[in-house]
């Protein structure tokens, strides 16, 4: 089946939307630990990935049904993130408040990004080195979503945690803003299954997103390649 001109070029936008996605995707991951001293990069950080993933490939997406949906979360996250941090600067009791909602709304915007995501790269026409690099992509956004959540366990139920495998803060709030990073690293190292130290082995709640984030990497994995594999088999010659 030919396509149209129009056709191609959103293909190619989109396929430009998952190389700008890993790229700063990428870029998150190597500057973590300046974000440790500078806590306010982490946060930039993640405001520019979700503009990428409104402008870039929710934009040219061919699923129609949740762009709207994915819009309000993302400018709601980007809001938020914005307040999160005013609030924590000028009155922290507020701050708390505002972080729940922060952080789910982080994590929504996410979920719902990487399974949009999923879906996109089902549609695919061809298997090219831009669909590889966003499905690669999506890897890596199930370890931000990760953090996310690490994020948001740290603020309900800092118990969990263990302070010896943390950073020491000093002369800092010691909320997520700054712990953020940390939890960020670790995330990703249980994604790999290499596991972190963070979570008390004895603490059933931390146990239970570290299995989560463990197998929806995994699973992340052995599904898209499956698909993209046979994808790649039905390409015509």
């Amino acid at each position: 089946m030919p396509f149209t001109h129009e056709q191609i070029q959103r293909l190619r936008h989109r396929h430009r939307g998952y190389i700008l996605t890993l790229a700063t995707e990428v870029l998150m991951i190597l500057l973590l630990p300046l974000c440790q001293s500078q806590v306010w990069l982490l946060s930039l950080l993640l405001i520019s990935l979700a503009v990428v993933l409104i402008t870039t490939v929710t934009r040219y997406s061919p699923l129609l049904s949740t762009r709207p949906l994915i819009y309000g979360l993302g400018g709601l996250a980007i809001a938020l993130e914005g307040v999160w941090h005013l609030a924590l600067a000028f009155d922290p009791p507020l701050g708390r408040i505002v972080t729940v909602p922060h952080v789910i709304t982080w994590l929504l915007f996410f979920l719902l990004a990487l399974i949009r995501k999923v879906k996109t790269l089902v549609r695919e026409p061809f298997v090219t080195v831009a669909v590889v690099m966003g499905a690669t992509s999506g890897y890596l956004l199930v370890g931000i979503a990760g953090g996310v959540m690490l994020v948001a366990l740290w603020v309900l139920h800092p118990g969990a945690f263990d302070p010896s495998a943390l950073p020491v803060l000093q002369d800092r709030n010691a909320d997520a803003v700054a712990m953020a990073p940390a939890l960020m690293a670790a995330s990703f190292m249980i994604l790999t299954t290499v596991g972190s130290a963070v979570l008390r082995s004895s603490d059933v709640t931390g146990q239970v997103l570290t299995v989560v984030i463990t197998i929806a990497g995994q699973l992340y994995i052995a599904i898209l390649i499956a698909l993209i594999l046979g994808r790649f088999h039905r390409r015509p010659g």
